[in-house]
This record gives structure tokens, sequence and C-alpha cells, in this order.
């Protein structure tokens, strides 16, 4: 083991040495629960030496203590479930309290008050449900969900994971708190059964179905220091447990296509229902194998279901396959141009056959029905339904074992067991293959709880959870894309995982005096073997935006022929003259290499062994200060091991990019570009050399809670704060750090070529349509790797760098920042919870979260803006000038001449290069001074002996920095190497995961309980909150997607509301046993066949409503205006919001009443300006589901039933509706004046499912 691993894993050793020799009771990681509280005589003097025994009701277990000097008792550790209190003290009545809950992950206060008598007079009382969920003991929040709710509330799909949200504080993409979503950290039984690559909020890796659950907590803020692994959610599972008494169920859930309603656009483009016949099946029993020792649980649950889902693709219309292009000309009308005039037009490329006839066919099977995509005259949509068949088979076991009569050692086993078999997504067409998934996850979870004494417990977890699945592709072949037009298939490909997870955990508890101290242990052994084919295919892509002068030279020369093009659809026209000419102007070879270096064949999938291991352990102590003051103390402390791959297939930067930007960044201010080389070395304990990133040692955790129940005696206070315990003040601090590394590991791997993958790919600018023109499409399955441009590589070496040349200065590739270290949240909260009469409990708080060194991805090659330190202007500055200059339509003689140009420029003819770049002719610009020149390059007047340049190239600011670097490369007068100023000499654009971003989350919740006594209970629970960040996206997220901040020179441009940042959030649950029948309060002594129809009743309901999520501004026209690869968003010029409506100005919905009004709102970004993140807002969300059940006793036992539920998802059938980010929603090049392009702002899809009916049948005994 090499020497810098072997030194830090002593210090593991020795952390983990004190958890096993620990003291204490983490109920949040055994998934257990406690009963604690205090006994007082009838004037509230407390009782000390009272005996206390706890019996579990359903077991026979039971534990003796007797209450301290304070008159407190303690139970910690318990098994969750129903338990019996049992209270005895010299001189007073015995006191009996039955089914008390104890639930997950908390402690139940049960204090109680003993009546003077005799030891043989005994006082029965069943406890409150309501006590339960009242939090008398920490600062955290987070409501349990028992088992009544699990298996009564109307659960679409019978998915237990859509209770989880069911919170406060919590969005629907399970954003909790302002933490991010894939920073949850799920236990089943205490066991981590998290998804370690891919962090979903509320799935866990093994299925958990409401016949398997007893009951669960979701911790949504402020953990004590027993919880950890991450920020987010501490979701609790705990599976049910065999009693000493045989209960079981057997049930069946069917839906079908006539009880559904069709899709909303599905409507709109006449698109019958898709099909959906769903049945789900399955029983569970459990029981006693020896009564009051050894239990038993299985259960088992399958799915069948065949459905449809609506889905719409971007097709050619018949014009486009005949050669005919049509677009909105300047007049607005509508200019036809056929296949002989646009090859006259394009005479040194003409039209391709080959990709005529492809969209020939296309438009043929595939027919526009929807015009909701597309520019609505070349391209439209096909809408159809895509079959989804899904197979499931869920098996759960469970024993559990009282070893010995006296209860000190209880063991426990649990077995999950599935076999899924799946559509892994939508087909692309109706006669394409539809891709596949086969899932086998497996989990095995054992615990030992000791009871060394009344108030010492251990309980010792370990648990093996095993997520295997193979997802198959539809396609073998390289890919092809004629880009926004026709995609023949998904090119989706094949990818297979094994990544099991060993999980050992440790907890031990010693309750002295009024101190519960805590102490434990957890660690996490993460291993993940994947067979990869995504990089190991080809493609082809005919993009628009990759022609010179990025894609004006495609509609220029219609323009120069004498056909106007309005403003606006300048941008379709492109793209569809790119699919009509048909030639490769993007494409990439994918080469992969052996640990040897030797090259892998084309279409063989990649094989990664990636494997971490993380420790954890924590301190803490519960001290009961008073009866009624609780003080939580504690401190957690975790480490990781920086994620590995088993086999040396590792490398990474030999400097690492977060320095490397930080020296790029001082180089523009000095006027002297940062230009060394990158190189890249072997990398991981199995080279001998370090990670892809550093150990981060500083990751202690402090935690603090308070929680008081004011006691007043009488008077104003009294009536305000009620008897103890009926007012609950609450407060808390936890210093929590984010999960990081397998997420982003596996990111890294695969989408970086820096080590043993790399790509051989075009620059765009490339080719044009004229002197240099991209190679023929011949069609699916092309050939890539003799194309031009391309270089097949040799045997592989380290270390090892990128050439610098002017096609490598354009290339776009991405990585990992080795300064990466653990991002932190400082969380706080203030509570006041106040129980009220009928069973009610309403609780207020304040939630605050400021996180720091937050994960995002950022270009640490970004182009310079760079500081003339003679004229003291940096780009930006000089380019706002020229952006005035051109926004009024000034005059070449109007330009002023900026110094900037001359300064930098010396020894360089740009004049010259700006002419071949822009024009093709060196002296285009002759008799200009250098700032004419690069106006004109620019400019929206005529340009004398040449016309108008403009086009989407002038207006692009970094082709205009890689026209400069085209001047440094090949028109240097004075000798000096060819070298770069702006770009980075061997990429365009080098994304990198960092510790980056900020966030800030400022919320209010309120929530009211009712526990009214067996017939009622519901939950309302509301939220209003903000929450700002630099940039929203998760780790299994792309590096250019909403993680990547667009500026990182000005990495606060990005700041803005978060993209779940959702302002009011209402969520709503019930189950209400209608007061009618026998037993009941109304027609209570009916005779038994009249109760058969009208006792028996239930009504249960889930409501949900959220105001809008963030949508950016419209995404800049004129194409990029910070970095290489992804477009900014439009600046607002007034005041302008969504003002969604279903009936647009072309009869469609649309984010905007007006979308005119709305896109002359904005204008196209400048120079390093990000633009407007997330300034607009969708509608908001709104869905009722609800179920209606009738129980029917047996006539030959009253302890069996039979149960018929109706049960309506989204009941109102509501289309909220979403998704106008889509390719129209792109700003004109001259927004404020002129027509956005066809569809823009167009709403797309919904937020939620349509209206659909559940029937269910269920046998209980």
């Amino acid at each position: 083991m090499p020497k810098q691993y072997r030194f830090w894993m002593r210090r593991v050793a020795l952390l983990l040495a004190l958890a096993a020799g620990s003291l204490v009771p983490a109920m949040a990681q055994s998934g257990a629960t406690g009963i604690a509280g205090t006994v007082r005589d009838e004037q509230g003097r407390v009782i000390a030496g009272a005996t206390v025994t706890l019996a579990d009701a359903n077991r026979g277990a039971t534990r003796t203590q007797s209450t301290d000097n304070n008159g407190a008792y303690s139970f910690s550790n318990l098994i969750t479930g129903r338990y019996n209190l049992t209270i005895e003290a010299g001189g007073f009545k015995k006191k009996i309290i039955e089914n008390i809950q104890g639930l997950v992950d908390k402690t139940t206060d049960v204090s109680v008050t003993l009546e003077a008598g005799g030891a043989d007079e005994v006082v029965t009382v069943s406890a409150s449900s309501l006590e339960a969920v009242i939090n008398t003991q920490n600062a955290s929040l987070g409501n349990n969900f028992v088992e009544q709710q699990i298996k009564q509330l109307p659960l679409e799909g019978r998915n237990v994971a859509a209770l989880l949200s069911l919170q406060p504080g919590v969005t629907a993409d399970g954003s909790v708190a302002g933490g991010r979503s894939d920073q949850a950290n799920i236990t089943l039984d205490g066991v981590d059964v998290n998804d370690q690559v891919n962090g979903f909020a509320f799935t866990p890796v093994l299925r958990v179905t409401p016949d398997s659950v007893s009951e669960f907590r979701v911790t949504t803020v402020n953990a004590d220091a027993n919880q950890g692994r991450s920020s987010g959610a501490q979701i609790s599972l705990v599976t049910k447990s065999g009693s000493n008494e045989f209960h079981g169920t057997l049930f069946h859930f069917h839906r079908n296509t006539i009880t559904s309603a069709n899709d909303f656009f599905n409507n709109l483009a006449g698109t019958r229902r898709p099909q959906l016949i769903r049945n789900q099946f399955g029983g569970a029993i459990g029981g006693p194998v020896i009564k009051d020792r050894f239990f038993f649980f299985f259960t088992y649950e399958g799915l069948r279901l065949a459905q449809g889902t609506p889905v719409t693709r971007i097709v050619p219309r018949p014009t486009m396959g005949q050669g005919t292009l049509r677009f909105i000309n300047a007049s607005g009308g509508v200019t036809t141009l056929t296949r002989p005039q646009l090859e006259a037009i394009f005479p040194a490329v003409g039209l391709n056959p080959v990709t005529l006839q492809l969209m020939a066919q296309a438009a043929q099977r595939y027919p526009v029905n929807n015009d909701q995509v597309g520019d609505g005259l070349n391209t439209g949509g096909f809408t159809f339904n895509a079959p989804l068949p899904v197979r499931q088979n869920t098996s759960i076991a469970r024993l559990d074992w009282n070893v010995d009569r006296q209860n000190r050692h209880v063991l426990s086993a649990r077995l999950n067991y599935q076999q899924d078999n799946s559509a892994r997504a939508p087909q692309q067409f109706p006669d394409t293959p539809t891709p596949t998934a086969w899932e086998h996850p497996t989990g095995l979870a054992v615990s030992h709880t000791w009871t060394v004494s009344s108030n010492k417990i251990n309980v010792f977890r370990f648990g093996i959870t095993r997520n295997a699945f193979t997802l198959g592709g539809d396609s073998s072949q390289n890919s092809l894309n004629l880009r926004d037009v026709f995609q023949p298939f998904a090119f989706s490909r094949s990818l297979a995982r094994v990544s099991p997870v060993y999980n050992y955990v440790n907890d031990f508890t010693l309750i002295k005096g009024g101190h519960s101290f805590q102490f434990g242990g957890n660690v996490r052994i993460i291993r993940n073997k994947v067979l990869n084919s995504a990089r190991s295919f080809d493609a082809i892509v005919a993009n628009f935006s990759f022609y010179q002068q990025s894609g004006a030279v495609l509609s220029n020369p219609i323009i120069a022929a004498g056909f106007p093009i309005s403003s606006g659809f300048r941008s379709p026209v492109q793209v569809a003259m790119s699919a009509l000419i048909g030639r490769a102007s993007q494409y990439s070879a994918n080469f992969n290499f052996n640990r040897d270096g030797s090259l892998l064949n084309s279409g063989v999938p990649i094989r990664r062994d990636v494997a971490t291991e993380e420790y954890e352990g924590y301190l803490q102590d519960t001290w009961r200060i008073r009866s009624n003051l609780t003080l939580t103390y504690g401190i957690r402390y975790s480490v990781s091991r920086p994620v590995y791959e088993q086999n040396g297939l590792q490398a990474r930067t030999t400097v690492p990019l977060g320095e490397y930007f930080q020296g790029r960044l001082r180089g523009m201010e000095t006027g002297v570009p940062f230009n060394e080389r990158i190189v890249v070395d072997l990398a991981g304990p199995a080279n001998g050399k370090p990670g892809n990133y550093e150990i981060d040692w500083n990751n202690w955790q402090p935690r603090f809670a308070v929680a008081w129940s004011p006691r007043a005696e009488g008077g104003f206070w009294k009536r305000l704060f009620g008897n103890e315990g009926d007012t609950i003040l609450r407060g808390g601090y936890g210093l929590i750090n984010d999960y990081y590394g397998t997420q982003i590991a596996f990111q890294f791997d695969n989408n970086n070529t820096l080590g043993f993958s790399s790509q051989s790919l075009t620059p765009a600018n490339s080719f044009n349509v004229t002197t240099r023109p991209g190679p023929l499409i011949t069609g699916v399955g092309q050939q890539v790797r003799g194309l031009p441009l391309i270089t097949i590589p040799g045997q592989l070496s380290f270390p090892r760098q990128q050439p610098s040349s002017f096609g490598r200065i354009q290339a776009i590739e991405q990585s990992l920042d080795a300064t990466v270290r653990a991002p932190y949240n400082h969380v706080f909260n203030a509570t006041i919870g106040r129980k009220l009469p009928a069973g009610l409990y309403v609780e207020a708080s304040y939630i605050g979260r400021i996180g720091r060194n937050l994960l995002a991805t950022r270009d640490v090659a970004a182009l310079n803006n760079l500081r003339d330190p003679q004229s003291g202007q940096d780009w930006y500055t000089v380019a706002g000038i020229l952006a005035d200059l051109r926004d009024r339509n000034a005059p070449l003689s109007a330009v002023p001449n900026l110094a900037y140009f001359t300064n930098l420029f010396r020894g360089v003819d740009l004049i010259g290069a700006l002419g071949d770049f822009f024009v093709g002719d060196e002296s285009a610009f002759l008799g200009l001074t250098p700032t004419q020149a690069v106006y004109a390059s620019i400019a929206r007047i005529p340009v004398p002996g040449i016309g108008v340049i403009d086009g989407i190239a002038g207006s692009d600011w970094t082709t205009l920095q890689l026209a400069f670097d085209y001047a440094n490369f090949f028109f240097r007068t004075d000798g000096r190497p060819a070298a770069p100023i702006f770009f980075q000499p061997q990429y365009g654009t080098l994304s990198a995961w960092g510790s980056i971003a900020t966030s800030d989350y400022h919320g209010f919740t309120l929530s009211v309980r009712q526990r009214y006594k067996d017939q009622l209970t519901w939950d309302l629970n509301y939220t209003l909150a903000k929450s700002l960040d630099t940039a929203s996206g998760l780790q299994r997220f792309g590096q250019f997607g909403s993680a990547f901040i667009l500026n990182p020179i000005r990495p606060r441009d990005n700041r803005s509301f978060s993209d779940f940042d959702t302002r009011h959030v209402i969520n709503f649950n019930s189950i209400w046993d209608l007061p009618v029948g026998r037993g009941r309060a109304f027609a209570s002594d009916i005779p038994r066949w009249a109760d058969a129809f009208i006792g028996g009743w239930q009504l249960t309901t889930i409501f949900r409503w959220n105001s809008g999520l963030p949508v950016d501004a419209p995404f800049d026209g004129r194409r990029w205006a910070t970095n290489w690869n992804v477009q900014s968003n439009g600046v607002p010029v007034r005041p302008i919001s969504s003002s969604p409506t279903r009936n647009g100005a072309d009869g469609r919905p649309n984010l905007f009443r007006d979308p005119v009004a709305a896109s002359q709102s904005f204008r196209n970004p400048r120079a390093g300006e990000t633009g407007g993140r997330n300034i607009l807002r969708d509608p908001g969300f709104v869905s009722l589901d609800f179920g209606l059940g009738k129980y029917f006793r047996m006539p030959w036992s009253e302890k069996q039933t039979l149960l018929f539920r109706w049960e309506v998802f989204n009941a109102t059938n509501t289309a909220s509706l979403t998704g106008a980010q889509t390719v129209n929603f792109q700003l004109p090049q001259d927004s404020t004046t002129s027509q956005p392009g066809p569809g823009f702002g167009r709403f797309t899809a919904t937020q939620g499912p349509p209206r659909v009916m559940q029937f269910a049948l269920r046998y209980t005994f």
C-alpha cells in the first residue's frame, strides 16, 4: 500500500477503535426508537426510585428501570412498534399506559402522574397518538409516517417514496430546506441503501413496498450528531417484523386505459390515449416461530405493467425531403426556395441526396402531427405513444430472535430480493428498438442488540446492499444526427453495473443520571464494477452552429441572393440548410485504451472497477437538565478515501485545475496570458500516485440543540403556554458536510478524455460551404476514423499532454479539479409548537441554511478577459463599447480608435486576419483602423465593397475572440511563436468539478397535525421559502448542465434563485374513518347486515400545491457570450415576468400572453454577461389524490376484513404546464426590435401525469 494511504488508514483505524469501544445509542443509524419521560405525583413533585417496566406489546419482551433523582427514565434503542408502560412506587397506585407508539429515529415523551393509593390499585389508560408526533428532545424537524398512513393513503404506483415529500420544507424534487436533492441519506433498518452513483432523493436501491414498511421518518433539518453522511433529508425506513400473533394480507391493485385520462398534449395533437394496464398483486404474512422468542415476516409484491407514454420527436416535413426551404422573410411573409434555387445559391456544396432521401423517408414514416415543436415550416413534431412495459418481482423477509428469555441479546436479519425487467426509455420512433433495463438489486442486513444492563445498550449492524443492472441500447452503430431536424435512433448505449456496499454500524448507549451519552461509528465500503459502451462509438452531426461564423455561412448567401430572412428565423434557416446540404460539420471519434496503453477496438465497452471507503464517528450527550429542559450537543467526524480505480485506469492533471485557473486570472489582470500547458499523468493507489482529489481531513461537524417546555403556575403565561408539555420551544445549529465522491468520479470517468480515453473531433468553425466543405454524410453507421481532421492515436503513455494548435484551442473537454474539498452547510432553526384541544398540534419554524464550497462546474480554460496594461481597458469593457456602437448603427467613420487593439496586437496583422477569417479576403478591411476592422466584423451597417457582414458570427463574442487568436496563429509579422492570447492553448472549454458554489436559504414552515381518537388523522404543511445559489446542478448531472457556472471570471453573475426555489409549498394528507356503523358515533347498534352497507367507510386524501419553479430567461440568439460551449441567457431591458396562458397568441399554451413583447423585453448578452438566470417562473403545480374504501368484516371472524378501495390520482385532471425551455426559446439577433422565432415560449410538457384511477381489493387477517 502506498505510504500516503498507510498514514491516513492508521488514523481511520484509530477512529474506528474509539467507535467500537463506544458509549452511545444512535437511533437514527439503528432505525430504532426510544421512550422516555418523568414520573411525578399529583402536586408535580418528581418521584425518584419508581419502578418503570416497558413491555413490547407485540413480542412480549420487557425492560425495567428505576427513575433517577429527577424522576426521569429513558429506554433507547428499541425496536419500533407499540409498547405498554407500567409504573410502580410505594404509596402510589400502579399505572399502566397502553399502546405507546415508538417511532423510528424519535424518542416519545411519556411523562406520568401517579395518584396516591395502594399498590394493589391499578389505573390503566391508553396513550394518545398525538404524543408520538411531538418532539420534546431536540431541534430536528420532520414527521414520522406510521403503518396506517403508509398502507391507507392513496399511493401513486404503491410507491412509498411518494409519501416522503409530505413534509414541511421539502420540494417536489427532494430538495430539503435549501439542500440539494442528491444529499439525502436513506437507511433501511439502520443500513445504508443509497444509490451511490445517482443519489436520488427518495429512491433507495432496494424497493420498499407499502406492506413491507412498518413506518418511516424524514428528518429534514438539524438531525443530531448520530445522523450523517450527507446534509439533505435523513430518511429512515423500518421493515415490518413478526409478532406473537399471525397476521397477513393478500392484495390486488388494478388500473386500466378506460379509467385513465389522456395527456394534455396528446389531446392537443389529436393523439389517442396511451395504453395502461397495470396489475400489482401479492401478500404478506408474519407471526411467531416460537412465542415470545422467534418471529418471522415475509412479503411478496409483483407488478405487471403494459403502458404507453406520449413521445414527441422533431421530424422534417415532406418539403425538406424534396430539397425545399421555407422561411419567414423580412416582410413577415413566407418565402419558398426550391432545390434548383438552393443549389444555385450554394454551388460549391449543393444538396446531399442521401440526407434528402433520409428526410423524405422520415416525413413519410413519421408525418408531422404536432406543431408544438419545430419551426412550423420545415420541421414539426411527431407525437406517438411509445410502449413502456414493466415487470417487477419483489420479495422481502425478516427474522427476529430473542436469544435469551431476559432479552439481553436480540438478533435480527432482513433479506431483499428483486428481479425487474422494463423498458429503459421510450423508443426513438414506433419502428425502432426500445432500450431495455434488467435490474437485480439484493440486500442483506443483520443486527445484534445487546442490553448490557438497564442503562447500557450496544447495537451492531452489518448490511450488504448490492445494486446490479444491465441497460440495453437501441443501436450498435456510429451515430448520426441532423441537428434539430431528424435523428433516426436515440443511439443509447449499453451499460452494466454491479455496486455492492458493505456497511458496518456500531452504537452504544450509556444512560447516567439525566445524561444519555452516545458514541458510535459507521463504515461503508463501496465498490462499483462497470462495463460501459457510451464512449465506444463515434458520432457525426450536421450541426449548423459548428460551421464557420457560427452558422452564418448558411444564411448569409440566401440573404445575398436577394431573399431577406426575418431576424427571428435566421436560426431555423441555418438548421434546415445544414440538413439539406447534408455535410458533417461536427464529428468525433472515441478511442479507449487498456492499462498497457494499447488501443481497444471500436465498439468494445470500457471496464472500470471503482472503489472508495468512508468512515464516520460521533459523540453526543442528550442532557435532560430538568424535566422540561433538554440540551443535546455532540460532534460528528467523517473522512472518505478519494474514489479510485482498482486496476490503475486513472489519471489526473499534474497541476490542480483550480490552481491553474488562478494562474489564468492573474495573467488576465497583468495582460500577459497564462499559457502553461496542462499535463496529465497517472493517478491513484494502483499506480502509486495521488488520487484525483485530496483527502479532506477537516470534516468536524458540531451539533447543538435545546428543547424547552415552559412551565407556568397561572395567569397570562399559563393561558399562553398551557400545562407543562403543551408548548415546546426548540432551536439548534449544525455544521453539516455534503456527501461527494462516487457521483462526480463517475461523471469524470464517463465524460473526460484526458486519461485512458481520448477523442479526436472537429473544432467549431472548421468548415464552410465554399472553400472548405465538410465530408458528405453517407448514412447511419458511417465510418468516422478515416475522415479529415481525425487523428488515430498510437500507443498511450504518461505523462501526456494535448498539443497546442488553432484546431485544438476549440476543443471541448471535461475534467475534475484536484482541489475539491468537502462542501459544508451551516444549518439553524427555531421552532415553537403548541398542543391544542381535540388532538391538534401546531408547529411553526424558521429555517436557515448557508452553503459554502458547494460542488459546481466551471470552465478552467475560460477565455481571457485580457486587460491592456497601457490603456487599462479589458476585453469586456472594449466589447461593451463596440456593442453600443453596433446597437445604434454607428457608421465606420464614427468608430473611435481604441488603444486596446493597437497595444495588444503589435506585431500582428489584425486587419488582414479579420478580413480572411470573416470574409475570406485578407484585403477586405484595408484602409480601416484595427478598431474599425473589428467593428466591421460585427456591425449591421454595410462595409464598403463587402456589404453587411453582421450575421450571428459578428455578434458572437467568443468567435470574435477566436478570430483574434486566428491572427496570433497565422498573421504574426514579428517572427514570434504563434500562441493564443484569449483561448487556452489546448482547450476551448475545459469544464471541471470544483468546490466553488455558494447558497443561502431562509424559510418559514407551519405544520398542523391532528390525531383525533382512532377516527381522524391529518397533517397540513406549509412552507414559505427563498433559496439563492450560484449553481444548483446535482453531481449526477452533466458538466455543462445546471451545475455549470457560465462565467467563472465573474461567478457571482450566476447567483440567482436556485433551480428548486419554490416560494410557496402546501401539502396535506388525511385518513378519515367515517363515524358511522357498529362501534362508531352514529348507528353504533345497527345489526351486522346493515353495518355491511353503511359501516366501515374510509376517505383518504393527499393534496399538493406549489408555486412555480424558476425558468431561465430566453437564451442568447447570438450564440456564446462567455464561454465556448454554453449559451448565456437574455438580459432584461424592462420589467418582465411570466404570464402563463393556455391560449397564447398562436392559440397554443405559452409562458407569455404576448410572446413578441416578452422577447423584446430582453437583449442579447454582451461579452462576459451571464444574463438572466432563473428570473422567470413556470406555472404552479396542483394535484389532488383521494381514495374511498369500504371494509367488510368476515362473518366467521371480526379480525378478518375485506377492503375494496377506489383511488383517483390527479382527480381534477389538472395539467400544470412546463417545458418552455426548448430549442425555440431563443432570442432573435436584434431581440429588442425583431419578432422571435416560431414557438417562442410555447409549453411542451406537463409537470405531472393526467388523471388515473386505481381499484384495490385487500384481504387481511
